[in-house]
C-alpha cells in the first residue's frame, strides 16, 4: 500500500487553547501542567492504555492487537464510541447491531484518518504480541 503524504491535523488540532485546559486539570492524582506547544509531535501518557482505545493519534485502530499488524491487515473501518472494553485485544469494540445505534462509523481512507503509523512490533510473533499486550494491560 503507498503511503500517503503526511499532514499535520494531530500538529494543528494540539492547540494553545487545549493546553490551558489541560492546565486547568489539577485534582491529584491528575495534574496536567506539563504539557507545551510545540511545533512538533506531540504525546500521551501510557498508563491506563488498556482504557485509551481506539489507538494510534486519531484513534483509527481499534485494539492493541490490531496495532501490532501489519498495515494492510488492520481494520480500514470501525464503529467509533463504544465503551464496551475487549479485555483480550484490549480496546473498545462494538458487541451488537443495538451499540452501533450511538457510535459512528469511522473510515480510515479519510484524510486525517489514517491508520498506517506505528509499525513498530509487527514482526514480532503472535505469542510475543500477545505477551507485550498482557504486560501493557499492567500498565
Amino acid at each position: 500500500m503507498p503511503r500517503r503524504p503526511r499532514t499535520p491535523y494531530r500538529l494543528d488540532s494540539f492547540t494553545t487553547g487545549l493546553v490551558k485546559k489541560f492546565h486547568a486539570v489539577n485534582d491529584p492524582p491528575f495534574k496536567f501542567d506539563a504539557y507545551r506547544k510545540t511545533d512538533s509531535y506531540s504525546n500521551v501518557p501510557l498508563d491506563g492504555l488498556w482504557a485509551r482505545g481506539p489507538y494510534l493519534h486519531n484513534g483509527s485502530v481499534p485494539t492493541l492487537w490490531d496495532l501490532l499488524q501489519p498495515v494492510e491487515k488492520r481494520p480500514e473501518v470501525l464503529y467509533r464510541g463504544c465503551n464496551l472494553i475487549d479485555p483480550v485485544k484490549v480496546g473498545f469494540i462494538c458487541a451488537s447491531p443495538e451499540d452501533q445505534k450511538s457510535t459512528f462509523l469511522y473510515g480510515t481512507r479519510i484524510p486525517g484518518n489514517g491508520n498506517q503509523g506505528h509499525v513498530y512490533g509487527i514482526d514480532l510473533t503472535d505469542r510475543q504480541k500477545w505477551d507485550l499486550i498482557e504486560y501493557l494491560k499492567t500498565q
